[in-house]
């Protein structure tokens, strides 16, 4: 079995849909495209870790609503190129060179999770005649806003682990499965299994659902390999700006630009309280949607949803 995964899984695993640009810097920003691709566009900012090939999720249902997706690297996972002191800010700049590249009149942005605070900077930094509209679904947000509510692996990762002990985290993340790249796809798909059999009975049905979705998981693993491709420096990098100072404030957000805020109640991974946060920080123009969901379950099952509305609020 090739890297690129099984040949019936539902997801699309390889790389045809992949380019990368040659910034003015010299480094390269590696990006796929799925969905309709004369539809509107819209910039999918992945979690972390995470890779341009978590977007493959939502190719088919990109198709259906008229959504071009445009899915990034950041620096150091997949096809970019490590930047060194890189920020918030300076990823939306990366966005802004090939919204420019690819010639597109207009956008949105969509952050997942870990992509939250990106879009957050993308809504804080882009062109105001180009950005027609940000949505974050179980996006994280400042780590001013404390971690309450996270499940205790979580917040003890985020709230003494990114600054106290980083290298710790380091070492844990590159055990995981989808961090072996020096075992075999097959391999590590063993040992995925394992850990979820193993986890499953103490997670919620929906989470279950998701996570125990063979494809979803093959998906996993072949983004997981874009991810950690260049190491673990992508990681460290990340982990270290989701848990400092932005570099701005979210109240300074545009107040035209609609931004609409996905969460779900049974969220243990984002809590809620993050998303109820973001959206008193932007004001009357942000939207909170929240649902009987979990971290996974609102990605994976309200995805029509969320894309339905970039694409709606694009044309309107």
């Amino acid at each position: 079995m090739s890297s690129s995964g099984p040949v019936d899984c539902r997801y699309r695993l390889d790389t045809t849909s992949s380019a990368t640009l040659a910034l003015p810097d010299g480094r390269k920003l590696g990006y796929a495209e799925y969905g309709a691709l004369t539809g509107q566009p819209i910039f999918y900012l992945h979690g972390f870790p995470g890779s341009r090939l978590e977007a493959t999720a939502l190719d088919h249902v990109a198709s259906r609503v008229g959504a071009r997706i445009i899915a990034i690297d950041r620096p150091g996972f997949g096809w970019s190129s490590p930047h060194k002191n890189r920020t918030l800010l300076s990823h939306a700049q990366d966005v802004e060179a090939l919204a420019n590249h690819l010639r597109l009149q207009q956008y949105g942005v969509l952050g997942i999770s870990g992509g939250g605070p990106y879009a957050l900077a993308c809504a804080r930094s882009l062109p105001a005649d180009k950005l027609r509209t940000v949505s974050i679904v179980c996006g994280l947000g400042s780590p001013d806003m404390g971690y309450g509510g996270m499940n205790w692996f979580s917040w003890v990762g985020w709230t003494f682990g990114a600054r106290m002990f980083p290298g710790i985290c380091r070492w844990w993340f590159s055990r995981e499965p989808g961090a072996r790249l020096d075992l075999s796809d097959e391999e590590r798909m063993r040992r995925l299994r394992k850990d979820f059999e193993k986890d499953k009975a103490k997670m919620n049905p929906k989470d279950v659902a998701v996570f125990g979705d063979m494809d979803f998981m093959w998906m996993h693993l072949r983004s997981s390999r874009e991810a950690f491709g260049q190491g673990m420096d992508g990681f460290s990098d990340d982990f270290r700006l989701l848990n400092a100072d932005f570099g701005f404030r979210i109240e300074d957000i545009r107040k035209d630009l609609p931004v609409q805020l996905w969460h779900g109640r049974l969220d243990t991974y984002v809590p809620l309280q993050h998303g109820e946060k973001v959206a008193a920080r932007l004001g009357d123009n942000a939207h909170l949607r929240v649902s009987d969901d979990t971290h996974a379950s609102i990605w994976a099952d309200r995805k029509e949803e969320y894309l339905g509305e970039l694409v709606r609020a694009m044309k309107a």
